[in-house]
Parts: structure tokens; C-alpha cells; sequence
């Protein structure tokens, strides 16, 4: 695993998913963290060369975001929607040991007495942490899903966006928010930062906020246009897939999951159609 700096104090990985880490003078902030055990084991030990995991905070309940908990110490902090949805990517520890154990043979012991932690500080709307004199601004910003939260470290310049940034890849809509995505993009552009990190792929300018609108524009209009033609949600599901294309890969890992992914989140779309006609 290739951990990178990105600037002075800031700290990131893209693997699956992409995930980072700020270091003050008083421990260590994580941000999401890897989905194998193997690199969960690695990067927390990255993480304590650096100070104390004071806190992890989770972009969204996604278990590819979440996972990495059960490898680590430190206050895990969600938005209260990410709190409530926890158990839906993934509904137990068990069925969690049981993926990991598939994605990653070598895990061994390392899964042995493996615990997902629930959220212990929990917010709405948004939340302020300060640590070691840096600011961590937590905002709910719906969108890939409806407990999303967009993380503004001002002193370092740098926003960790979750999934709702995915340069490089595609948008899935199978938990989303569809029309909040498009105004938690407009924040995100507002912040006076230089870098984004995103859940997925490598960090990023401003300009790829463009760039993510035009790709999630480019689905909900190919959408709305089968649902004129009189296509059921059913046949939209099937005739405007779209991660199959040229230049629109998927992620390995997830393997023929992600069709079903890309087909639930079709769904979402035609469902949000009916709330702007």
C-alpha cells in the first residue's frame, strides 16, 4: 500500500477506498480508512508513527468506509443519518468477518475478535473539532449517500469528500440523495481549499467538482429520457447502465456487484425524477 503526503501534515491512500489522515501536535485525525484487514494492520500502524488515532470519522456507512474501525482505536464520529444507516451496507460484525475473509485470504488472525464500533459522537448539521491547533469542520453533505459528511480541514487546505467526489471513476446512486448530491457539490466548490480528497481515486482540484457534476448530470438525462419514452423503472435499470462503457471502468473489487450497484442506483434516479418532473 503506497501511503502518500499530499501537504504538510496530511496523509492519504488510495486504495480501496481512497483515505487520509491529518497529524497535529496532539494525535492523529483519520478519515475513513482501508476496506482489507491487511491494509487496515498497516495503515494504523502508519498512523501510531505519527502520534495517537485521536478520532476516525466516517464519511458515510458504506462498509468499504467503515470497516477499518474494528482494526483501530480512536472516538468514531459520524453524522447522525451515517449512525442510523450503519448496519445497512453491512447488518453485523459476523457478515462483515465473513467478507473481508473473502477479499483478503491473507487476513488470518487478524479478523480474530473483529468488532464493528457504532458512531459515539454523533451530529446534525454540522460539527467542529478542534485538536493539537487544527480545525475540522464537519458538514452533513448529502449525497452519494443521505448521511454523507464532507470534512473541511481548514488549516491544511484540504476537504476529504467521501464519495461524493470520485475523479476518474463514476458516480453510484444505490444509497443516494440525487438532487442534495448536486448542492453538497456547490459547497464543496465554495471551500477556499487546494486539495479534495475523495473516496475514490486520487486527489483533486476544483475543477473536478466540474467534472463530477457533468458525470452525474450525463446519468440522471439519459434517465429522464427513457422515462419520457414510457420505459418502466425496470427497463431504465437495464437500458442506461453506463459503467460499462469505454473509459468507465469499475472498481475489481466489487466484482459483478457492481452492476447491481449501478442498476439499484438507476432505480434511485427514476425514483427522483418524479420529485422534478
Amino acid at each position: 500500500m503506497n501511503i502518500n503526503q499530499l501537504a504538510p501534515g496530511v496523509f492519504y491512500a488510495n486504495t480501496y477506498p481512497t483515505f487520509g489522515c491529518v497529524v497535529t501536535r496532539e494525535g492523529v485525525v483519520a478519515v475513513d480508512g482501508p476496506m482489507k484487514p491487511t491494509e487496515a494492520a498497516e495503515w494504523r500502524a502508519f498512523l501510531e508513527s505519527k502520534g495517537p488515532i485521536r478520532y476516525i470519522i466516517h464519511t458515510e456507512h458504506h462498509q468499504d468506509h467503515i470497516a477499518v474501525n474494528g482494526f483501530m482505536p480512536g472516538t468514531v464520529v459520524a453524522s447522525r443519518l451515517t449512525d442510523a444507516d450503519f448496519f445497512k451496507s453491512v447488518p453485523s460484525s459476523e457478515v462483515a468477518v465473513e467478507r473481508m475473509r473473502k477479499y483478503d485470504p491473507a487476513a488470518g488472525g487478524l479478523l480474530e475478535g473483529y468488532r464493528l464500533r457504532t458512531p459515539e459522537i454523533v451530529y446534525d448539521g454540522g460539527f467542529t473539532l478542534r485538536l493539537g491547533g487544527e480545525t475540522f469542520r464537519l458538514r452533513h453533505s448529502p449525497g452519494h449517500t443521505r448521511g454523507q459528511t464532507a470534512v473541511h480541514a481548514a488549516g491544511t487546505r484540504v476537504a476529504f469528500t467521501g464519495d461524493n467526489i470520485t475523479p476518474g471513476g463514476h458516480p453510484f446512486f444505490h444509497s443516494a440523495s440525487v438532487w442534495a448530491w448536486f448542492d453538497s457539490l456547490d459547497y464543496l466548490e465554495s471551500l477556499d481549499v487546494d486539495w479534495y480528497i475523495p473516496g475514490h481515486g486520487d486527489p483533486c482540484r476544483k475543477e473536478e467538482i466540474a467534472r463530477q457534476r457533468e458525470k452525474m448530470e450525463a446519468v440522471v438525462a439519459q434517465v429522464r429520457l427513457l422515462k419520457g419514452m414510457g420505459k418502466s423503472r425496470q427497463e431504465v435499470q437495464q437500458d442506461a447502465k453506463y459503467i460499462h462503457r469505454a473509459g468507465q471502468g469499475y472498481p475489481r473489487i466489487l466484482g459483478d456487484r457492481a452492476f447491481e450497484l449501478e442498476a439499484a442506483g438507476l432505480g434511485a434516479v427514476y425514483d427522483a425524477l418524479e420529485e422534478r418532473r
